[in-house]
């Protein structure tokens, strides 16, 4: 009997990561229990699995079953990888083209007042201008993985909302580039050599995009065609995890995010045919690693550091929800948004990143946070993330509590459904891959 490629290499997954715990077994184990059964109660109940994966974490590390390994992690940000790659399936290049207001316009507008907004007022309160800049980049970033994941469960990425909040994300994906090659930097001095590798990261950003582009362009249609004439899927599912590893690698080695790489290449794979059987195939180990990354995040969380501080910490939290919902908010608007749009969109990104965790990381690595702060921004960054599932869920009452859902009941009153001229007509309510094709019919 042939042997299923998908469960072999769950398998090869499982075994990578019981060698990277150096002999945990027993802990691991335990660690998939608890998530098993969380996760079921959450659902039960009505929770996203997000926190429960969260809450796992928080328990793993209570009790010690895993030890805070870099392996686990690496494992963990393949999770982000498949993420973005199948985030990418879903925009082809002439769509992006479309967006750009929103990615460049919008990203780029809330990134900068975030970050120039923080900065004044950590530096009003009395914090180094160095420092509050440091932690301004931090707190701008949000959760593309928790937004996007939120986004395809509720079926709100082809919403305007949806295509606000994925467009801001795009451009902060691009900004945490100069932020990684910035912050090593600014413990030096000369800054001479602050700009020339500025200069040089957007050469290489430049390059490995275009780079990219012509592999997908010309090479990765061959490639899948002669996949396909193979008619087997363990070599299609083969290739597919290849090629969104290898997009990843490319842009690391240019000292670029692996999910920006993977991004890119499901992007350019998105125009092509196999775009939903890829989806189908990536979607296992995507949801899969993806829990596992959150799991990492939850054990980052020091339980008694957070009840010490809890108030400063409730207090910074709701300076950050604030703050980056209103400049979300206003930045849309100025855009000729819907309010309700730029308010939906603005609640989906109010929180800190995980990307904010390596940023973290590597600002206490160079000496430019103190450990009391780096646990500060680590406990607001995992509460944050936390929270916000639910406050997404809570966004339609937000929306009748701050009386900006007129303009929906206002549109559907001017809608053609009361149109005395139309008739004989058919109503398509899902425009995807299905919808399309019975106009045909």
């Amino acid at each position: 009997m042939q042997q299923n490629f998908a469960g072999l290499f769950s398998e090869k997954v499982l075994i990578a990561i019981v060698n990277a715990l150096h002999g945990h077994f027993a802990g691991f184990v335990a660690l998939l229990l608890c998530a098993v059964l969380l996760v079921w109660s959450f659902k039960r109940v009505g929770l996203p699995p997000i926190l429960a994966y969260l809450l796992t974490g928080l328990v793993a590390s209570g009790y010690g079953w895993m030890d805070n390994s870099h392996e686990i992690h690496l494992i963990a940000e393949l999770g982000i990888v498949f993420l973005l790659f199948s985030l990418g399936l879903e925009f082809s290049i002439p769509k992006l083209m479309a967006m750009r207001s929103v990615v460049f316009g919008l990203g780029s507008t809330q990134v900068i007042l975030s970050i120039f907004l923080v900065t004044v007022i950590l530096f009003k309160v009395g914090l180094a201008w160095s420092e509050s800049l440091i932690i301004a980049c931090i707190v701008a970033l949000s959760s593309t993985a928790v937004v996007v994941k939120i986004m395809k469960e509720n079926g709100m990425l082809n919403l305007r909302k949806g295509q606000l909040a994925v467009g801001v994300l795009l451009f902060q994906d691009i900004a945490v580039v100069p932020m990684l090659i910035v912050f090593p930097l600014m413990a030096q001095t000369d800054n001479q050599v602050l700009v020339g590798a500025l200069v040089l990261a957007l050469a290489k950003g430049a390059f490995v995009c275009m780079l990219l582009w012509a592999i997908g362009k010309w090479v990765l249609p061959k490639v899948f065609n002669e996949v396909a004439l193979a008619r087997t899927d363990e070599l299609f599912v083969l290739t597919t995890l290849v090629v969104a590893l290898c997009a990843g690698a490319l842009t690391y080695a240019f000292g670029l995010s692996m999910a920006l790489g993977a991004f890119l290449a499901g992007m350019m794979l998105g125009e092509s045919q196999y775009r939903h059987q890829l989806e189908a195939e990536i979607r296992p180990f995507r949801d899969i690693l993806m829990g596992l990354f959150f799991v990492t995040v939850g054990m980052q969380l020091d339980v008694g550091y957070v009840i010490n501080s809890f108030f400063y910490i409730l207090g910074a939290m709701a300076l950050l929800l604030v703050t980056k919902l209103a400049i979300v908010y206003v930045s849309a608007q100025l855009m000729g948004e819907r309010k309700k749009d730029a308010f939906a969109s603005g609640v989906m990104l109010w929180q800190m990143g995980e990307f904010g965790f390596v940023l973290v990381a590597l600002a206490g690595k160079h000496h430019l946070l103190e450990p009391n702060v780096a646990s500060f921004l680590l406990a607001l960054g995992v509460i944050s993330m936390a929270l916000t599932p639910y406050l997404i869920g809570q966004t339609d009452r937000l929306l009748e509590l701050f009386k900006l859902d007129t303009e929906h009941k206002s549109d559907m009153s001017n809608s053609g459904f009361k149109d005395p001229t139309i008739k004989d007509h058919v109503v398509i309510f899902g425009y995807a891959r299905v919808g399309k094709r019975l106009p045909d019919f």
